[in-house]
Formats: C-alpha cells, structure tokens, sequence
C-alpha cells in the first residue's frame, strides 16, 4: 500500500492520498534535480537524522518547522513538504521517501524528527533519500499513534448525540404530563359520572323547596351509613327523618350536588358535611355575606355564586372568600379558618345574620379551637355537646337571642380560655329569613313560634348557677363574659382557682352573693364587672393584692362598708365604679310590682367613710363614681395628682366643703369634654333650693340639689 501526506505550513491541515505511479516519478525526477543545484552545507548533509516513527506504513508527522536543521525562518515560510511511505513488497521493509517542494529550488528539504530516536541511524539511498527502517515493536516502550484517516461524512453514534438526548428527556416529561392529566380527568369524572340531576332554578327565581333526590349508586357507597354512625347525634338517623330537616338536606347535599364528589373514606368528609349542615340550619341564603350558593340560569346559561368579596371592618380592605356549599375545598368558605393540613380550626361568622338554633353536631369537628358566631339571630338553647370538644378554645356567642340554662357539660370543656355568652338578655336584633319570615332577639325563639295564645314572649336569656364550685374546672379560663344574662347563685371561693383569668363580666345577672375571699387570690385579674347584680357586704380588705386590677365596677349593688385602705395600693387602676348602691326591701304587690320587692338607690345607704389622701397614689385613675352613697369628709388635695382623670361623680352623698383648687386646675387637662356636660357632678346647686349649696364648687359641670337630690346642668 502506498500513502502520500501532505503538510501544510500555511493552513496547518494534513491529507492523505493514494498517488499513482506516474506521479510519484515526475516527484522523484524533479527533487533530483533540485538537490544537485542546492549550495547546502556538507555539515548538513552528512549529518545523521534521527530514525522515523514508523509503523506498519502508518507515521506521525509533526510541524515541518520544528525539524528545520539551518533554523532558516526564511526556508519554512514557503515550504511545503511531503512524505512517502512505500511498502517495499520484496523484503517487506516500509521505504519512507521525503520530498521536498518549494518556490525556492535551493531550499534543503526537512528531516522529522523522533523525540526519542535511540540509537537507531537514518538510512538514505544514493539520491539523498531516507529509507524507513523496520520497527521491532516488541523492544518498543513507547506508545506510538496511529494516523486515522478522518471521513468528514462520519456522524457520531444516535445516542451520543446531545441534542437527541436533550429532545428525548423532553418528550419524555411530555409523555408523562399527559399521562397524569388523563388519569386525574379520568377519575373526576368516573366520580361524577353517576350525578344525574342538578338543582336548577330558571329566569332567576330562587325556590326555598328541596329537590327529590336523584337515584345514584351513590347512595350505596357508604357515605351515608358513615355520617349516620360518626356525626349524628341523640340517636337520630336518616331513614326516620323527614325529607326536609337540615341534616337530611346536608346529606343530600354530599351525595348529589357537592362537586368535589367526596368518598366515604375522604378525610374532610365530616367537617365539610357539618359545616354544609351549619349552612342549611342557619338559613344561609338570609347571609349577609357569602351564603348565597344558588345556582342561576335560563334556557341558554345558567351561573352559580363561586366567590364573594368581604369588606374588612377592621381593616377597610376588601377580601376574596368563597360561597359557602360553592365546590371549592371549605377551607376557602367565608368564615372558615383551617390549618396547613386542611383541617378546619374555627369558623368566624360574626354579624352575618345567622338565624335558628346550633345544630348540636357541631361538636363533631373534633379538631374546632375557635368559634364566633356573635351578632347574630340565632335563639334556642346552647347545645350540650359543645362541651365535649376537646379542642375548644374559645366560644363566642354573645349578641343573640340564645336562652335556657347553662349546659352543664360546658365545665367539661377543660381547654376553655374564652368563654363570651353575654347579651342575651333584653337584646333587640333583627334579621329577616330567606323566606321573608322577620326574627327578633329579643322575643324567645326570635318570636318567629309566637301563637295567637301565648303571643310574643321576652327572652331572659341563659340562666344556671354558672360561677357556682365547677367553675374551677376552666383551670385555662383568662376570659368569663356572662353579662346581660340571668344567671344565679352565688361566687364560690373556688373562683380563685383560676389563677390565668384576667377579664370577669358577670353584671347585670341575678347573682346573689358576698364576694368570696378567694377572689383576691386572682392576681392577674385586670377587670372585674359585678355590679347590676345582688351583691352584698364590704369590698375585700385584701384586694390590694391584686396588683393587676384596672377596672372595678360594683355600682348598683347592695354593698356596705367602707373603702378598704388597701385599694389605695392598686396602682394600675383606672376605673372605680362605687355608685348607685341599692337598697332593697319588700313592699306591696301591685300590678306594676308583682313581685312585691323594690330596691331604691339613696344617700342614706351604702359605702361609709371618707376618700383617703392616699388616692393621690392612683395616678391612671380616669373615672370615679361614688355617688348616691353616705361618704362623707372633704375632697383631698392629692386629687389633683390623678392628672388623667377625667370623670368624677360624687353628688348625692354627705361629701361636703369645696372643690380644692387643684382639682379644678384638671378641667384644663381630661376634666372636659366638648359638649361641657356630664364630667363633674357635685352637689353645688342652692340646698333645699334656697339655702347655701352643700358642696362649694365654681367648676362643676354639673349640680345637684342635695336636698331635694334634683341635677340640673348649670355649665
């Protein structure tokens, strides 16, 4: 085989050729002639090259520059040199032949040089020709490339192709993005597939009236047996109750027209079902906001209310929310707080015209921490089974028109840290249900079962000795908010079990009792509201120990006694409500008094003593009311060290003297208001109309007649 490379100095690129036979003897003619007219020096001629790599008729050529033997710059830069491996077929010995071509005829062609060569010595034939020598491979250390021929139509193998593996892995995520579309698409609507009938109500007239419901394999499916057994309560079940009961219809609701089509082992399945029950229970259609869930259409296009915006009361930002039964998840419904886990945590239906009784299912979601449903129409009795919560909170549910006695089972609710069921009594709301049916609080049951016989009947709201000795079981309570009720009975000493409670509002209720001792051990009380009650006998002598005490309110009371000295000591109070205490005994029954007993507020009954120079030490202090009680004694001076004080009733009682000037120079401080009245009220009017007034003061707002007991504002 015979094999000519090229090397070319100016575009550095080698190629390999077969030559003919003709070619290869005008070559050999015309180097013959350029060696016999080249001046080159003998040194260079007779000196030894080193051996060839040489290879079974394959070499390796370097750059024809590095083997220059004169270093002439000038003779490289317009050469060309070729070599010619010829396989000698008689002996088997390679001959190498170079042939040097240039411009210049005297340039002296270039031997290749081995970087290793050994001892073995070049041979040249008589032409000046370098024989190649025959390499023993077996004495060779070094490994010697091969020269590859290079095939420019050569592609390399598909799959090291990297654009083919870069449009592989794409259409493979392809492949597999469509695949889980189908599968999701597929099970949605093998869940759906058996729905056959939609509540539909044309040309935009709602109907109220339930649907029958629609044959679907569904019903077999579990759903219905495993609310039965897990939500239902007092023994009720499906198969007795009427067509038309809120439970039947939440169940209907479930099966039929929910849209996420849930099955029986879904783990939101009994929270949605319970607050899809709260929603038909509590008339959602009447909602102020987000209970519309109705779907809407004609012939052509029919719509359902998804979504709702919400305006923020307390931050005037509109928020998104759904409608309550849309078919998105429940934790999105108005009202619904849920945790990271979907799990429903409270429900906040505040001011949103619920109307009816809490479905005592309820209780059901286990998981419930917090649930405000005040300032609303709801009526009817608190469901006992609230107390078997075991997650509960906090319960609100004051503003309403709830009544009946306190469950009992509530004290079991052992986590309880808020309870608020105040304002159930003589509290006016209306509401109006989605069957145009009007509903008022005030009235028992909203007076919506009012007869012609019985008429309409107040409510009185909740009753039951509520701080009566289980109280001690809300051992977490920081909040009690009973007012506006009527609860009896009396304060147990172990009150003062509840060592975390800061805010108690009991007033206005029917409690008949003396303040027990254990109530000064509540030292993280901050509010403490008792008056409009039955209270009688003195104020604590210790309740200086309750350090935290802002906010004291026993007016109206039956309490006697004097101010303990030790009150001058609560330094962080603020507001001091003595006044009005009662004095109540029996009289006549009249028509206008069936109950034959009157209780009468008067100067001549009540706290004793005189105010302490020591009130200088409450400097928060803002409003004190002490009238209608038998003080007596002068105002101090230390007064006018309250600067934040800002009202002060202490007419109708037996204080006498004048206002001390420093108690006048808080006028120009909190002493005022714009409309000038009601801030300062003294017995500064003519005594018995005509006689010097009791109490001298030119800077009262207002004055009383401490004879005739006759307020007339005179500022």
């Amino acid at each position: 085989l015979s094999l000519i490379a090229w090397a070319s100095k100016s575009n550095n690129n080698t190629t390999f050729t077969m030559p003919d036979e003709d070619k290869r003897k005008r070559k050999k003619s015309k180097r013959k002639t350029r060696r016999s007219s080249s001046n080159r020096s003998s040194d260079g001629l007779d000196e030894e090259q080193p051996a060839l790599p040489i290879d079974q008729g394959e070499a390796e050529f370097a750059n024809t520059a590095a083997f220059n033997p004169d270093y002439d710059p000038d003779v490289m830069d317009n050469t060309q040199a070729a070599v010619v491996v010829v396989d000698n077929v008689e002996d088997q010995q390679p001959v190498f032949t170079l042939v040097q071509e240039d411009d210049d005829e005297g340039a002296i062609p270039s031997a290749i040089a081995e970087p290793d060569a050994g001892p073995t010595q070049p041979e040249f034939t008589e032409d000046g020709l370098a024989v190649a020598m025959a390499v023993d491979l077996s004495g060779e250390d070094e490994f010697i490339y091969s020269a590859i021929e290079y095939d420019p139509d050569s592609k390399p193998p598909l799959h090291k192709n990297r654009r083919f593996r870069v449009y592989t892995c794409l259409a493979f995520s392809v492949v597999i993005a469509v695949v889980v579309v189908v599968v999701v698409y597929v099970t949605k609507s093998a869940k759906g597939a058996d729905v056959t009938d939609k509540e539909l109500l044309w040309d935009g007239d709602p109907s109220t009236s339930p649907t029958s419901p629609p044959s679907t394999n569904r019903e077999a499916s579990g759903i219905k047996e495993q609310i039965e057994a897990g939500i239902l309560q007092r023994g009720v079940n499906f198969t007795d109750m009427d067509k038309g009961d809120p439970r039947y219809l939440a169940l209907d609701w479930i099966l039929h027209a929910d849209q996420l089509q849930l099955d029986s082992d879904d783990k939101n399945l009994y929270q949605r079902y319970v607050l899809a029950l709260m929603a038909f229970t509590l008339d959602s259609l009447a909602w102020y906001n987000c209970g519309e869930h109705r779907i809407f259409g004609n012939v052509t296009e029919m719509f359902g209310m998804e979504a709702c915006e919400v305006v923020n009361s307390a931050t005037g930002q509109i928020e998104d929310h759904s409608v309550w039964l849309s078919s998105t998840e429940e934790c999105e419904w108005y009202g619904v707080i849920c945790s990271s886990d979907e799990v429903v945590r409270g429900v906040e239906l505040i001011g949103n015209d619920l109307i009816g009784e809490i479905p005592p299912e309820i209780s059901k979601l286990r998981f419930l921490q917090y649930l405000a449903l005040n300032g609303n129409c709801l009526y009817g009795t608190i469901p006992p089974e609230i107390g078997q919560m075991p997650s509960l909170l906090s319960l609100e549910l004051h503003g309403n028109g709830l009544s009946g006695e306190l469950p009992p089972e509530m004290y079991d609710a052992s986590k309880l840290q808020l309870l608020n069921v105040a304002m159930q009594y003589q509290y006016s709301y209306q509401c109006q249900m989605s069957n145009g049916t009007m509903v008022n609080t005030l009235y028992q049951r909203g007076g919506v079962m009012a007869t012609q016989e019985t008429g309409l009947v107040f409510n009185s709201g909740l009753y039951g000795e509520v701080l009566g000795s289980n109280v001690n079981k809300w051992a977490s309570m920081k909040g009690l908010h009973l007012f506006d009720n009527s609860f009896t009975g009396t304060l147990s000493e172990e009150i003062g079990d509840l060592k975390y409670l800061v805010f108690l509002r009991a007033q206005n209720n029917v409690i008949n009792s003396y303040l027990p001792d254990g109530l000064a051990n509540l030292k993280k009380l901050r509010e403490v509201y008792l008056n409009k009650n039955e209270i009688y006998l003195n104020i604590l002598p210790d309740i200086g120990l309750m350090e935290d005490l802002e906010d004291i309110r026993l007016n109206e009371n039956e309490m006697t006694g004097i101010i303990p000295e030790s009150l001058y000591n609560l330094k962080k109070l603020k507001k001091l409500w003595l006044g009005d205490t009662l004095e109540c005994g029996e009289v006549e029954k009249t028509t206008t008094n069936p109950s034959g007993w009157s209780c009468d507020a008067t100067k001549e009954f009540g706290f004793e003593g005189s105010l302490r120079t020591e009130i200088g030490n409450l400097k928060k202090l803002s409003q004190v009311l002490i009238q209608n009680n038998p003080l007596t004694g002068t105002i101090p001076t230390e007064i006018g060290l309250c600067e934040d004080l800002a009202i002060l009733h202490m007419h109708k009682t037996n204080i006498e003297g004048s206002a001390p000037r420093e108690l006048c120079l808080l006028r120009d401080k909190n002493l005022n208001n714009e409309a000038g009245t009601g801030i300062f009220y003294a017995d500064c009017r003519p005594n018995n109309k005509t006689e010097d007034p009791f109490f001298a003061c030119d800077c009262c707002t207002d004055c009383c007649d401490h004879t005739t007991q006759v307020c007339i504002a005179d500022d």
